[in-house]
């Protein structure tokens, strides 16, 4: 009996360790998928001229949904990443995603959900971030 319980919980671990393993090739695929497409953004015209007017205030803006998903007490060093943020045409956070972690990214996307971004230049188009946080 101890033996089967054992299998299985050793089948259980082995089961969650594949799950993070496949949440972090997920993550690094999303972060891809995101960084591509804000490369196309930003080598458009619309987009050069969008990220020229707007990157100030993107950053004031994603700030407060970051501040709300810090870990509590946020570390002492500050780390220093990207945050990916895919508008719709009306300027609304559809979806972000973060380098660090996915549970960040979802997080942030609930907080920034009613930030009014500058409207962008299309619907589902993707604007990169850079912050500092201490995590």
């Amino acid at each position: 009996m101890r033996r089967v319980i054992r299998r299985g919980l050793i089948s259980i671990v082995a089961l969650l360790a594949a799950g993070q393993s496949l949440a972090q090739e997920s993550l690094a695929a999303r972060v891809k998928i995101a960084e591509d497409a804000v490369r196309a953004n930003t080598t458009s015209p619309p987009g050069k001229k969008w990220k020229k007017d707007n990157s100030a205030a993107a950053s004031r803006l994603v700030l407060p949904a970051l501040n709300q998903c810090l870990p509590d007490p946020p570390g002492d060093i500050p780390t220093v990443f990207a945050v990916y943020v895919r508008l719709s045409a009306k300027g609304r956070a559809l979806e972000v995603v973060t380098e660090l972690d996915a549970e960040l990214g979802t997080c942030m996307t609930g907080a920034a959900r009613d930030v009014a971004f500058p409207a962008p230049p299309r619907d589902d188009y993707w604007i990169q971030v850079n912050m500092a946080a201490p995590l």
